[in-house]
C-alpha cells in the first residue's frame, strides 16, 4: 500500500504524467498504472484529486 501511495504522490509535481483515460478522452481526467490498478485523477489547476483507484480486470463505469 506504501508503493501505491507514493505512486500517486508523484503527481504533485508532475501531473501529467499520466495518460488520458481512453473511455473518457477528456485531457484533463488522467491515470497512471500501478501494478494491477489504475490511479484515475483530475488535473486541477493548484492541485491533482484522486478520482478512484480500481483494480485493472475491473470496467470503469461512466
Amino acid at each position: 500500500m506504501k508503493k501505491l501511495y507514493e505512486s500517486a504522490q508523484k503527481l504533485k509535481d508532475f501531473p501529467k504524467i499520466g495518460r488520458i483515460v481512453p473511455e473518457l478522452d477528456n485531457p484533463n481526467i488522467r491515470e497512471i498504472i500501478f501494478h494491477n490498478y489504475r490511479i484515475i485523477y483530475r488535473n486541477k489547476i493548484q492541485f491533482v484529486e484522486i478520482l478512484t483507484i480500481i483494480h485493472g480486470s475491473r470496467l470503469l463505469k461512466i
